[in-house]
């Protein structure tokens, strides 16, 4: 299943020229990406708070498409998948009001023990998130196209 929300563009959102500031996508994704986390159960607040596990976002990239303004109604679709043991990536599709693709995203995260900086496991709760919202195969990836001959 997809995760999605919605979000109205603010003011703050958007640059002198009256768009939304390419940096604010990758904050209105990680919106979405916290507000699927709560839908899942996890408490946001323990979770963010520094504690003996971290998640922290080791690469992000953005593509944009189509331009977003002050009052627009957007729809944010997250798709997470597991990487690796300790790693999952979220794909990012943002739609604008007519239902066009208006930009793409996606962040990759690791799962850190604070005390060692290393690897560890995915928690549970994380894992419980990815079987909710991941999908059995990405089948076309909006960041990553491949030519066609």
């Amino acid at each position: 299943m997809v995760f999605q929300c919605c979000r109205t563009i603010r003011f703050q959102d958007t640059d002198a020229a009256g768009v939304v500031y390419f940096a604010q996508v990758l904050s209105i994704c990680h919106e979405a990406y916290e507000e699927s986390l709560r839908q899942t159960g996890i408490d946001i607040k323990a979770f963010f708070s520094r504690g003996a596990i971290a998640v922290p976002i080791t690469h992000t990239e953005a593509d944009f498409r189509r331009p977003l303004m002050c009052g627009d109604s957007i729809t944010i679709r997250c798709i997470p998948q597991q990487t690796s043991p300790h790693g999952f990536e979220v794909r990012y599709t943002v739609l604008g009001e007519s239902g066009q693709v208006a930009a793409t995203a996606s962040t990759r995260h690791v799962c850190i023990d604070t005390t060692n900086r290393q690897r560890h496991p995915l928690i549970p709760e994380l894992t419980q998130w990815l079987q909710q919202w991941a999908i059995a195969e990405v089948v076309s990836s909006p960041m990553h196209t491949e030519p066609s001959d």
